[in-house]
């Protein structure tokens, strides 16, 4: 019977690039992740459709006339979000030779208060504090397996890929004021990778990020949506040993963002998406120059349930010395449930 070890003290027992590149790997899942949920706000704002639900009473207001009226919903308080996403990876790792593919499961629950915008320099104020935890389990129809060091008993073994499986907890408050076309945001994460056989930390974050964009209708059923985002990371890591600082990984992102939407009917929202993510490191000498495009497809189910498939592919290059150039191919789909009171 294999004994399971932490994929923490994986990490911990090894010093090849492959290890950064994991933890590496667990930011960017992270992230992609989350900017997925956030593209999801655009093709619903084009749904148009009482199927479809909006993120705020009048949102799909924003993207000018659409075929059906929206009613006004009642003033809520509160939300609550639940998302399944499974996808099959080419590159777990993000390693740019001998790559590992694997499945992914990744499940989200989220609450926060989040009280109905309310008028305010000609447009409207919304605001959200709250708590979202997250599930990132690997290969679980498969049965793969590495040859890694195990610092704790000073012995080579065979671990499965489950031995990465990882949490990620985020505690977030932001801002949002939108007016016309216009969407400008700022917040502040506080987010912690944690292992998932005994909940060790071997990653924060604290991450105050600002962001706006201009959506801009060319027809009643497509849009497309041109933004930035930017953030700064303030980290501790575990990782590396030696000289390292534990904040060797602090960081300013800086991101072009493009999403188009087409709705190809009542229940089914098309959106490519390419975003340009340039990353400077404030602690090493590293840049980094992230390629992401995809497409989605959005059909909601009922007013509060949508269903998406998905298909990503990024590509890294970075002058960073444990780092590695990458590319990675994400396939898969989801289901979410969103209400609000």
């Amino acid at each position: 019977m294999q004994t399971r070890i932490s994929g923490l003290a994986v990490c911990l027992a090894l010093t090849t690039p492959s290890v950064y590149a994991q933890l590496s790997g667990a930011n960017q899942q992270v992230d992609t992740v989350q900017q997925r949920r956030e593209l999801q706000e655009s093709a619903q704002a084009l749904g148009g459709t009482n199927s479809v639900p909006e993120l705020y009473s009048g949102e799909a207001d924003d993207v000018g006339p659409q075929s059906v009226l929206q009613p006004r919903h009642r003033r809520t308080l509160f939300e609550a979000y639940g998302d399944a996403q499974y996808f099959y990876t080419d590159n777990m790792f993000l390693a740019s030779q001998g790559k590992q593919g694997a499945d992914v499961l990744v499940s989200t629950v989220q609450a926060a208060l989040a009280p109905a915008p309310a008028a305010f320099a000609g447009g409207e104020l919304a605001w959200r504090a709250g708590y979202q935890h997250q599930w990132f389990n690997y290969d679980l129809a498969g049965a793969d397996s590495l040859t890694v060091f195990d610092s704790h008993t000073s012995s080579i073994r065979n671990v499965g890929l489950d031995a990465f499986n990882f949490n990620a907890s985020t505690a977030f408050g932001d801002i949002t004021w939108r007016r016309a076309n216009w969407v400008f945001a700022a917040g502040l994460d506080f987010r912690r990778l944690l292992d998932s056989s005994d909940y060790s930390e071997f990653y924060r974050e604290y991450v105050p990020h600002w962001s706006f964009r201009r959506s801009f209708t060319l027809s009643e059923n497509t849009a497309i949506s041109l933004g930035y985002e930017g953030d700064y990371r303030g980290t501790k890591t575990m990782l590396p040993p030696g000289s390292y600082s534990t904040g060797y990984n602090d960081r300013t992102d800086h991101s072009l963002v493009l999403v188009g939407s087409w709705r190809l009917c009542q229940h089914a929202v098309l959106q490519p998406f390419y975003r340009f993510q340039y990353t400077h490191y404030t602690d090493i000498q590293r840049t980094d120059y992230l390629h992401s495009l995809g497409l989605t497809l959005y059909c909601p189910v009922t007013a509060n349930v949508t269903f998406r498939a998905f298909a990503g592919y990024d590509t890294l290059n970075t002058d960073g010395f444990y780092a590695q150039n990458y590319d990675k191919l994400d396939l898969g789909g989801g289901l979410n449930l969103t209400v609000r009171f």
